[in-house]
């Protein structure tokens, strides 16, 4: 591995009440094919079926986040095992349906989040999704490396506004951000 960052145990119910803070719930699968589909219309692009993110989600317990009644806002999140994150890297993930290696499966340390798609379909819905990975990052995954790719000129200047740096040799369309740095509080 080129890198070691620090291993999180992710309070995965913790996460779906602080994601539930902005109006986002764990995603049902009949909620996954309208975020997805939600996706592929903002996007422009062919995203992974619902049934590969059911699957990651049962798994990892923290894949398909969605908002709104009908689905406006569609957050997807994949806990990186460190072979996840080599993959990621090195260019042999496969986002659409990774390989149980890749994937850090609920309970087990994540060694980075890899975000398959964020998107809303109206100016609340995007706040929502744009709040929501911003406090769940410096909350549940500081520590780790975070990934996605700049699918869309918008998801590039967005991912840049958030910290997020291109990076060359893995994926195409890579970006990412290396682990926070978080100051101690005082008590």
């Amino acid at each position: 591995m080129k890198d070691a960052f620090p291993l999180v145990r992710i309070d995965n119910a913790g996460l779906a009440r602080r994601a539930g803070e902005f109006g986002f719930r764990r995603a049902t699968y009949a909620d996954l094919q309208a975020g997805m589909a939600l996706a592929e219309k903002l996007t422009g692009q062919v995203m992974a079926t619902a049934a590969s993110i059911h699957w990651i989600d049962g798994l990892t317990g923290m894949a398909g986040w969605v908002a709104g009644e009908p689905v406006d806002g569609v957050f997807i999140t994949v806990a990186l095992s460190a072979a996840g994150v080599e993959a990621v890297r090195d260019g042999s993930f496969v986002p659409s349906w990774p390989s149980l290696a890749h994937l850090a499966c609920e309970g087990e340390d994540c060694a980075g989040v890899y975000i398959g798609v964020y998107a809303g379909a109206t100016k609340e819905a995007r706040r929502q999704v744009m709040m929501a990975a911003g406090v769940t990052r410096v909350e549940f995954f500081a520590l780790v490396p975070v990934f996605a790719r700049g699918a869309t000129e918008d998801g590039k200047r967005s991912m840049a506004s958030l910290g997020f740096s291109p990076i060359e040799g893995g994926l195409a369309d890579l970006w990412g951000q290396a682990p926070l740095t978080v100051k101690e509080q005082a008590a």
